[in-house]
């Protein structure tokens, strides 16, 4: 082909991008233009946040109206800042389990535009069960969007994206998810949204993002259906927690809060902050995530669970630096 339209390579990126989407769609039982391909959740969660919250003010004059739990994703609430949203916040309980129904009665009071329900949570790791989606689900009034955020894996069993989108064809849902932390592929910076609602996908579908990475996209489309790789993933979760949970069974190193994701926290002792063992690690060329970077305090700690050598390193460098 002779192409004196686009660019060099450019077609065949999007067709390639359309082929995704195409598959993603199949996969999902939802027409085409239902799947927005992305640069990943954060793509994702600034396209949602800046659209919805310009045509809240442009039709009804108002702040758009965002219910979330806290902690919860450092992006989020980054991002709901910088489109000048003020999010009302249900806090965990101080074991950062939280209250599903104090957060249902906030849902019922509040009669937010959007619900956001980060799951496995950020940075805390736990999950929403299918018992506790469908409550939140049950009770969102017609007019909330629901918008669920699984970029993480959840080691868990859990209710499938296509039958949440199957089951609960009446309510306005919005589903991301991120092949960085699924497959490993945060380089390449592929991620995808999905509803199950035609007027949310034909306001949302021409702010998409509409270029990617052309050698990211083919490597997305090798991996798309290959689920042994999230297995195999799921396996070296669990066998990073045990390595924490084993390791902080002694209350005097700190305390390891039970995770079923990507990433898990750590309450310092006493003679640590964050600051500290952000300074200390890095000397030994190992980066972690301090809480007074995201809102939680220096007592905390989140980590990533790369690997299992990783977190082992982690946590033989955690014992000196602890005992100095």
């Amino acid at each position: 082909m002779i192409d004196l339209n686009y660019g060099e390579n450019y077609k065949e990126e999007i067709d390639l991008k359309h082929e995704v989407e195409e598959k993603i769609a199949q996969s999902l039982s939802v027409p085409k233009n239902h799947v927005l391909l992305n640069y990943g959740s954060n793509s994702n969660l600034i396209l949602v946040f800046s659209a919805f919250s310009l045509k809240s003010f442009a039709e009804k004059g108002r702040k758009v109206k965002v219910l979330l739990d806290f902690p919860n994703y450092f992006f989020s609430i980054k991002q709901l800042s910088e489109w000048f949203i003020e999010p009302i916040k249900i806090e965990r309980e101080p074991n950062f389990e939280l209250s599903i129904d104090k957060f249902v009665s906030a849902i019922k009071t509040n009669l937010p535009d959007i619900v956001l329900i980060t799951t496995p949570n950020n940075p805390t790791g736990k999950t929403f069960n299918d018992d506790d989606l469908r409550l939140i689900l049950d009770n969102l009034s017609d007019n909330t969007i629901i918008l669920i955020d699984r970029s993480c894996i959840n080691v868990l069993p859990e209710m499938s994206t296509k039958s949440i989108l199957e089951k609960y064809k009446d309510k306005k849902i919005i589903v991301l998810h991120s092949f960085s932390k699924s497959h490993s592929l945060s380089d390449e910076r592929l991620g995808y949204l999905v509803t199950n609602n035609s007027e949310i996908a034909e306001f949302l579908y021409n702010k998409r993002d509409l270029n990617h990475n052309i050698n990211a996209v083919k490597k997305c489309l090798k991996i798309l259906a290959d689920e042994k790789i999230i297995e195999a993933k799921k396996k070296v979760l669990i066998a990073c927690h045990n390595l924490l949970k084993n390791y902080f069974n002694d209350a005097r190193k700190g305390k390891y809060f039970e995770s079923f994701s990507n990433f898990a926290l750590i309450e310092l002792p006493q003679n640590l902050t964050s600051e500290t063992l952000e300074e200390k690690m890095l000397e030994k060329n190992i980066l972690i995530m301090g809480g007074h970077k995201i809102g939680i305090g220096n007592k905390f700690v989140r980590l990533h669970m790369s690997g299992i050598k990783e977190i082992e390193k982690f946590l033989v460098e955690y014992d000196k630096i602890r005992n100095l």
